[in-house]
Parts: C-alpha cells; structure tokens; sequence
C-alpha cells in the first residue's frame, strides 16, 4: 500500500487501534471518505504573505498531539501547514511530526515551531535548542520559527532571536521568522494588538499566530490591516468562544466541583455558612442567566461545541486577510468534520446565528488575550493565562499540559478568589462573570 494514500481504516490499523468491534465502523468511514471524495478535502489555498508559500485554509495545530498517524492522514486530506512549538507536551508534538515526516512530501508542506525566550538568552542557546528541534522532527529545515507568546513590545527586538535567525537562514536550516502573542499576563505587560501590530511594522517578522475571533475581533481587525499593508503571514488561533454551563446548588447533595469550592472557601477562613450562601448566590446568578439562552438553543438546534465551532471557522474564512486557521485537529473523527469546512462561506442563517450569539452571550464570553480585568486584583491573577489554560483542557483536550501550566503560577492562582469580593468583575469591560469564571477554572486545573 502507498504510503501517501492511507484510508482512515489503514491508519487505524497501523496505529493498533482497529479492533474486530470497530473494524464494521472504520469500514464505514472509509467508504463514506470514498463517496465524499474531493468534498472532503481541503479546497481553497491562499498565499501566506511574503512567504509566498499557498497554504491550506485550514491548518493542524499540534497542542496535544499523541498519534503521527494524524499528521498523515490530515495531510493525505490536503493540510499542508503544520504548527507546532517545544513547549507543546515538551517536545512530544514535535516527535509525532518527526514520526510522520518520511511519509510526507517534505517540499509540499510548511512546519512551523516556537520557542519561549527568555529576555537574557544568548543567539547559541537558542541555536541549540533549535537543533533539537529538527532532531525531533526529523526534518534538515524548518520553514518558520517564532518567538512564542510574546508579551511586550520590547521583546520583539530580543537580539539572541535575531542573530539565531541570520545564522540559521544562513546555513538553510531556517526560511523565515514569526512571533506569536497570547496577550499580557500581568498589567505591567502589552496588548496583542500592540504587541503584533508592532512587528508587522518591523519587517523582521514574515508570519504572525493571533487571537481572532467573531466576539473577539477588534484587536484582531487592527492586527490584519497591519500585516496586509506590510505582507506579513496571517494564522489564526482560538477562534471559538465556547458555551456556557452551570450545574445546580443542593446545599444538600452540592455536585463534586461545588463541594471543592466550598471545603477550598472554608479552608481560607469563611464559616460554612458564608460558603454556603456565596457559593448558592453566584449560582441562581448565573442560572438566571442561563435562562435567556433557552430560547435560543431551541431556535438554532445547538447541542454541542462541535457546531460552535464549525460555524466560527466559516466566520474566519470569509475574512481574505487570514490566511489559515489553526485547529487542533487531535483525532480522526475532528479532522473529518473541519476539513470539509474549507473553501466555505457563512449561510445567512449561519450569520443570523452568530449575530443573535454575540449579543445574547456577549456578557458570557471570557475573552483570550484580554486582561484588563487584572488591574483591579489585589492578587495579580494573570486571569487571562488561566483562562487560556481552561481552553487548553476543555476544548483542545490539553488537560495534563493544561495543569502544569496553572501549577506552575503558584500562589498566584484562581484560590485567591475564593474569599474576594470580585472586583475584577466590576470592571470587565464586557460585563463578565470574572470571579465565577476563575472559579471554575480552578476546579477544572486542579486535582483535589
């Protein structure tokens, strides 16, 4: 069997998955990719800035990646653009890419990985650590590395990147360079938008990796027009606001995520009682809240994040100036729902539907890479770090690389919120639940 032609049923046979239970299922699946044909396949490339390399419109982010079997068969769909970072599962993604790499067409694709620096770290260190990069990934080049999660302005100058870059652009081990921004985790730090707009005018950098989303698009907009003007590379990532979910308070039978929440509020000095009544009080707050979003539901059918986030792609699509979107394609199953999705555009009914969302939920939505709720918490919570660790567990499946990340802030955690009084709440620009929102969080990034 060719090696570039694999069906879903061969991958998982080579993967030990394919059991005598699942093999009628996998049969299915195989023929029903068959039947789809081109339909499901990546249909629609657009040139990635000055790069001049035609992406895939739709591209595999690796957070989280366990299986290479994935990285074949989402490039066997027609992905093209790999992203990937050291830091993901420390360096594991970039073993599963170098796995899959001699089953690849390597001039047909564009890897790009990351690298958290810190301000002091020398050009040599970098290039070391670059090396085993392409150790990993088994691969003589890497097409694009980036700063990743660059936090201030000033760091885009950071002079061991840049002789790191000349040198390995030099020796043709490296093409081209890119940074990526989370936005600020503590106040004293800047903007995305500052941040991004800033290299694209730099001309140092040729691709960028942002937050961009329907309820998430004003530091986005500002973001893109820069890079157009300037032909910088355009990927976008976390594009989907997710739902929101509330269980009930029983006092009596409180479900296993309050009954952490109040032994937490009472091991930090309140009574059982000032536990109870805050716990119950945030509660019936945000069930009335739920309440308005019935109606809603009802009207468009939403059951799952699945057709959130179907519907959150098509909205990036149709904007030109984004030139791919990075999705954690982590199973099989997702990658045969996102990749049909390319080349398509909103319905009506899809933007009568997102329209309708944001307004209805738009006091619901935590958004990623803002923080400017941080400046009224007498703890420092990087509140926007914590909720991108959330996101990392409960929509990308990250959950072990999700809890060594809150783990290691410390004190500086979502506990301190037990016993505040939430003015980060007060404050939120967007009338968010902050304080409930980190709560959860905590429950959702701890163990006990």
């Amino acid at each position: 069997m060719s090696p570039k032609n694999y069906s879903r049923r061969s991958f998982l046979q080579a993967s030990g998955a394919l059991t005598i239970g699942s093999a009628i299922t996998s049969w299915k699946w195989a023929r029903a990719d068959e039947n789809k044909g081109e339909a499901s396949k990546i249909k629609a490339h657009r040139v990635l800035g000055r790069t001049g390399f035609k992406v895939s419109d739709i591209a595999m982010g690796t957070g989280g990646l366990d299986d290479p079997n994935l990285v074949r068969y989402a490039y066997d769909k027609g992905v093209n653009y790999f992203d990937t970072a050291e830091s993901y599962g420390n360096g594991n993604a970039e073993r599963r890419i170098g796995e899959a790499i001699p089953y690849l067409k390597r001039e047909n694709i564009f890897i790009t990985t990351k690298l958290v620096l810190d301000s002091e770290e020398t050009a040599q260190s970098i290039i070391s650590r670059f090396e085993k990069q392409l150790e990993r990934m088994q691969t003589e080049y890497i097409d694009c590395l980036y700063m990743h999660s660059v936090k201030e302005v000033k760091r885009i100058n950071h002079p061991g990147f840049h002789q790191a870059v000349k040198q390995l652009k030099s020796e043709g081990r490296l093409r081209f360079a890119g940074i990526s921004s989370h936005g600020p985790s503590k106040k004293t730090q800047d903007s995305m938008e500052d941040v991004l707009t800033t290299a694209a005018e730099d001309g140092r950098f040729d691709v960028m990796l942002l937050v961009y989303g329907f309820m998430n698009k004003e530091a986005g907009d500002k973001i893109l027009q820069a890079c157009k003007k300037n032909n910088v590379g355009t990927t976008a990532m976390k594009i989907s606001p997710g739902f929101i979910s509330v269980d009930p308070f029983d006092p009596k039978n409180p479900a296993p995520e309050q009954q952490k929440q109040l032994k937490r509020m009472m091991d930090r000095g309140l009574s059982e009682e000032k536990a109870v009544k805050r716990l119950r009080e945030s509660t019936e707050k945000r069930m009335k809240e739920l309440e308005k979003y019935k109606p809603f539901y009802e009207k468009y059918g939403v059951k799952t994040l699945d057709q959130l986030r179907k519907t959150t792609i098509r909205w990036v699509l149709g904007d030109e100036r984004m030139q791919t979107i990075c999705v954690s394609l982590r199973s099989f199953d997702l990658i045969d729902q996102v990749i049909p999705l390319s080349g398509t555009r909103l319905s009506s009914l899809d933007k009568d539907f997102l329209k309708r969302y944001g307004l209805l939920f738009n006091s619901g939505y935590c958004r990623h890479a803002c923080n400017t709720c941080q400046s009224a918490c007498p703890a420092e919570i990087p509140v926007s770090s914590i909720m991108r660790y959330t996101y990392y567990a409960l929509m990308q499946g990250r959950e072990k690389e999700a809890l060594q990340k809150y783990a290691g802030l410390g004190d500086k955690n979502a506990e301190n919120c037990l016993t505040c009084d939430g003015q980060c709440t007060s404050v939120c620009p967007y009338g968010v639940d902050a304080q409930a929102n980190l709560l959860r969080a905590h429950s959702v990034l701890t163990l006990t």
